[in-house]
């Protein structure tokens, strides 16, 4: 008898044990484009969630659904959004450590539905998500998994190789249609944020949003003055200095008008810029700037990053002596000038040209 207690209560247990075991996202990441969840009764935002929550067991998604209210002013545990008519959920747990989720659905085009789900891990400052895509069959009463542009984008993304303060989130809409991806630099207290518009069907990228972008643009425009193709078109992430926190590069469309900014907890500065009669001389932590200034001159003017910012500034003005037949270099430090010998000195310092080929992401959107 006490063998058959002692079975029942350990059966009991692990029976316990197995049902309260949720998914992470590392889980959900290696086996969701995979499965198709079945039995599906119908495309209401909560009996996706739910369907959803079956197959992949989170706790979140539990806990909304044993009351799912929304408590948005008096959360307890968690920050709870059901928006049925507007195919919402959300709920965000309070504090620096825990367990999120949200979840929308779109009508299509076709009569179907597409669902999505927003899995978040977060621990202090550090946040980790995954974004999945699920096409809803009334028909069939089926989920399937479905990759788009949202999930190429996010995996592109999901590599050790990035900065360390680069927090990447994706917004799902409680109104309207559209998509947000933002991308949050620690360190730049700046974000970026990308759109990816509603078509009826699916999801497209449509823009791309800097952080104080006007203020950026103008900036070139007070050293260059505003030409006719210099708008700022296309933009990259670079680590110049190699301290996890990467520089802003922008560019135009043919590339012949870019500039590179410093972005230190909020202050932002244009460390260096080229137009049509110049280019970038690039070095180990040192961003340069060269071109022709006249018949028989040439400048090249250089900057020496450290934690992010511009530390030293160091310029090489040559002008064609055609008396003697040859080049004069005039030298100057942080504005000072230098002989010759410490000018060739610190030229010297800066080590090996370096080539970048930069991988430009666009800033100007398509049409709607």
């Amino acid at each position: 008898m006490k063998k058959f207690l002692s079975l029942i209560l350990f059966s009991c247990s692990f029976f316990f044990a197995h049902a309260q075991k949720f998914c992470t996202i590392d889980d959900i990441r290696a086996g969701w484009t995979q499965k198709t969840i079945t039995g599906v009764k119908d495309g209401n935002i909560l009996t996706l969630v739910t369907a959803f929550n079956k197959t992949w067991h989170t706790q979140p998604a539990t806990d909304l659904l044993k009351n799912p209210v929304t408590n948005e002013s008096e959360g307890d545990a968690y920050n709870i959004v059901v928006d049925r008519p507007n195919g919402y959920v959300s709920a965000y747990e309070l504090g620096d450590d825990g367990e999120s989720f949200e979840a929308c659905v779109w009508k299509r085009s076709n009569g179907h539905k597409l669902f999505a789900y927003v899995f978040q891990r977060m621990f202090g400052l550090s946040v980790h998500q995954i974004i999945l895509f699920y096409d809803y069959d009334p028909a069939k009463g089926t989920l399937t998994p479905e990759q788009n542009e949202l999930t190429r984008f996010s995996a592109s993304y999901d590599h050790p190789d990035g900065p360390s303060g680069l927090v990447v989130t994706y917004h799902l809409p409680r109104q309207g249609k559209d998509v947000v991806v933002q991308e949050y630099l620690m360190e730049w207290y700046l974000s970026i944020h990308h759109v990816y518009a509603w078509d009826g069907m699916n999801h497209h990228f449509y823009g791309v949003n800097i952080d104080q972008f006007d203020h950026l643009q103008s900036l070139y425009i007070q050293k260059y003055g505003e030409f006719e193709m210099s708008k700022f078109t296309q933009y990259t992430l670079y680590d110049f200095d190699e301290d996890n926190n990467p520089e802003l590069w922008l560019s135009s469309e043919n590339g012949d008008y870019q500039a590179i900014y410093s972005i230190v907890r909020g202050n932002t500065e244009m460390v260096e810029a080229t137009y049509y009669k110049t280019h970038f001389l690039f070095y180990p932590n040192t961003i340069g700037s060269a071109g022709g200034c006249g018949t028989g001159c040439f400048d090249a003017h250089y900057v020496v990053l450290k934690d992010s910012k511009p530390l030293h500034t160091f310029e090489d003005f040559q002008e064609w002596n055609f008396e003697k037949d040859e080049m004069n270099h005039t030298y100057s430090f942080d504005g000072k000038e230098v002989s010759v010998k410490e000018g060739e000195r610190i030229l010297e310092s800066f080590g090996k040209s370096v080539e970048i080929t930069p991988q430009f992401r666009p800033l100007q959107h398509e049409e709607k």
